[in-house]
């Protein structure tokens, strides 16, 4: 293990966060990040088995002082022993929601559950959790690229059995909250995350002192791990901590709802996130790298900083399916595929490609990369697609033979429906599933008339409604966001709509997606998880003691490990630049008394 024996100085040139350019992508930082303990005289023994609930508190207190106040009731000081009744009450009951156990802690599906509809009532806020599991490992840029576009990230360590031979065996796990990251584009012997443990303060009488950990990391080629009760070990990149000795398979992410769309040239696309967490995160232009073509779609992966992008050429008869990534706007190209139609991502991260008249799946190889795993023919030609994570199914629409069907995602056709005379579908068609109660829409951009699907007592599929949305004509892209919302695009602009109450709909003005400039492909971000209880352990144990961490200092904004006048200008430099960490008195404004709170936190010294 690598622990510093004293606070670490990370010398680097900072503004508001970010590094200097030569490290813009590499490191990042979460100023004011609480550090709350687990381990209370109020929960269920002690709370030895709490760390989701705290580490997820952590973020919740975190975004109430950075522009969300209702998701934890701030913005305030919540080192101060002033809370520490209202943050016990907060663990427990987030506990209690997450289906928390005093013995085997929290499920994984039980943390999705529980945040979901808690972003969902904050607004504008998504959730998502991921676990690796056979080829799909997870390296800590993944982390560092998440904070850059404004998640709040929990990242999960595992702890594995050694097996022999560099076999592994995953026996437990613990969750913390990510303060930073330093060099994710270096070496792994370079890299070094910086986060808050809820389990390092053994004290359960009192809130202790806010500290840091940190921890550099490293991995094998030669290493295995084994999935859930199976005997089969697969090869998989995961980065070992090497502070703790657990293995870094997996996280979950708090992040702002954000939507990456075309332009209206189709050959680039733009992601746009109108309310970030930080000061950092705004519209990002990428060059798709499509001359000569354009992009049919796009769409998020199972981790929210990379997407994909489907382009076609040649009038459709041949096309490209590429990887991008969203802090550098990187596209890297996958592989070509023939007659390209629509794109959708599973839960788990498999692409699947609409190629006439047959399904491609690509993912994770076993040597390296994304590729192509096999193909299914299809009975009638894909001309749209959707995947619906409550079923865990790929819905394709077949404009041509007016069917639809649904896929399981072992590629099993469950079913193949007609769809009814009085759906039309002219033009460019779309089809999505609404969340909420789980109907299949169908539209086409030759008539402005959406329809909502439903089923006779036959089974056979019916117009359930017939809907009109005000000032579309031509709507585009059909998609709804984990509350409902649905989206499309009309006229150069993203138009959202929310039920009106009287069986209609209405613009949902007050959405900041509403009349997003973009061309007619988009797509939304949803939260999503991956997590498979038959494959994927989740049992929670206790970490090793890696003692109380580091101390805050607070006032030591440019991180050099020491008080002089460059703080001093940061704070300024925060300060006229409107940035929430410079909101040193928890009132959710900037005013002359915070400047007044940061001379008494730099006079107190570190």
């Amino acid at each position: 293990m690598i622990r510093p024996s004293a606070p670490l100085t990370i010398a680097l040139t900072m503004t508001a966060g970010l590094a200097a350019p030569a490290h813009a992508q590499c490191d990042v930082y979460r100023f004011g990040m609480p550090d709350f303990d687990q381990r209370r005289l109020g929960l269920p023994k002690r709370g030895s088995m709490y760390c989701m609930p705290t580490a997820t508190a952590n973020a919740l207190a975190y975004l109430a002082n950075h522009g969300y106040p209702a998701a934890f009731d701030g913005p305030r000081d919540w080192e101060s022993p002033a809370h520490e009744r209202d943050v016990d009450l907060e663990l427990f009951f987030l506990g209690a929601e997450m289906g928390t156990d005093s013995d085997d802690g929290t499920n994984f599906n039980g943390w999705f559950d529980a945040m979901q509809p808690r972003a969902l009532a904050v607004g504008g806020l998504n959730v998502s959790f991921y676990r690796t599991s056979g080829l799909q490992g997870l390296s800590p840029k993944v982390l560092s690229d998440q904070m850059h576009i404004g998640a709040v990230v929990l990242p999960v360590m595992g702890w594995y059995d050694d097996m022999g031979g560099g076999r592994w065996k995953r026996d437990g796990g613990h969750m913390v909250t990510m303060w930073g990251a330093y060099n994710t584009c270096g070496l792994p012997a370079d890299m070094l995350l910086i986060y808050r443990d809820p389990a390092n303060d053994r004290d359960p009488t009192a809130q202790g002192p806010f500290t840091t950990m940190l921890t550099f990391v490293e991995y094998s080629l030669g290493w295995t791990f084994a999935r859930k009760n199976e005997a089969d070990y697969f090869p998989r990149i995961v980065y070992r901590l090497t502070e703790t000795g657990g293995f870094l398979d997996g996280f979950a992410s708090i992040w702002p709802n954000f939507v990456l769309s075309t332009a209206p040239t189709l050959d680039s696309v733009t992601l746009s996130v109108p309310e970030p967490t930080t000061d950092q995160p705004g519209p990002r232009r990428f060059d798709a790298r499509v001359p000569g073509g354009r992009l049919l779609a796009v769409a998020h992966g199972a981790i929210p900083t990379e997407g994909y992008l489907l382009a076609a050429f040649g009038g459709g008869r041949t096309g490209e399916l590429s990887a991008i990534n969203y802090v550098d706007g990187s596209v890297t190209p996958i592989g070509d595929v023939a007659s390209p139609r629509g794109l959708v991502i599973g839960r788990d991260g498999i692409a699947y490609v609409a190629s006439g008249d047959r399904i491609d799946r690509y993912g994770p190889t076993a040597a390296g990369g994304i590729g192509l795993i096999d193909s299914t023919p299809l009975p009638h030609q894909a001309d749209a697609l959707f995947f619906d994570d409550a079923a865990d199914e790929i819905v394709a629409l077949s404009q041509a033979d007016r069917r639809l069907m649904r896929l399981t995602t072992a590629m099993t056709l469950r079913l193949n429906d007609a769809l009814p005379p009085a759906a039309p579908v002219p033009g460019e068609a779309s089809v999505a599933v609404n969340p909420i109660d789980g109907k299949e829409w169908i539209a086409g951009s030759g008539s402005a008339t959406i329809t909502r699907l439903g089923r006779d007592a036959s089974g056979r599929l019916v117009p359930e409604a017939l809907v009109t949305l005000p000032g579309v004509s031509n709507p585009r892209g059909l998609q709804f966001g984990d509350d409902g919302v649905l989206y499309v695009h009309e006229a150069g602009a993203i138009r959202a709509f929310v039920p009106d109450g009287a069986g209609g709909w209405s613009p949902d003005l007050a959405n900041p997606l509403h009349d997003t400039q973009s061309g007619a492909v988009f797509t939304i971000g949803r939260g999503r998880s991956n997590f498979d209880p038959a494959t994927m352990d989740d049992v929670n144990i206790l970490p090793p003691d890696t003692g109380p961490g580091q101390r805050d200092c607070r006032a030591d904004l440019d991180l050099d490990g020491a008080l002089t006048i460059f703080d001093f200008l940061e704070f300024q430099n925060l300060f006229d630049t409107g940035s929430s960490w410079a909101d040193f008195d928890y009132d959710g404004r900037l005013t002359i008394f915070d400047f007044l709170a940061y001379q008494n936190a730099f006079a107190a010294g570190c």
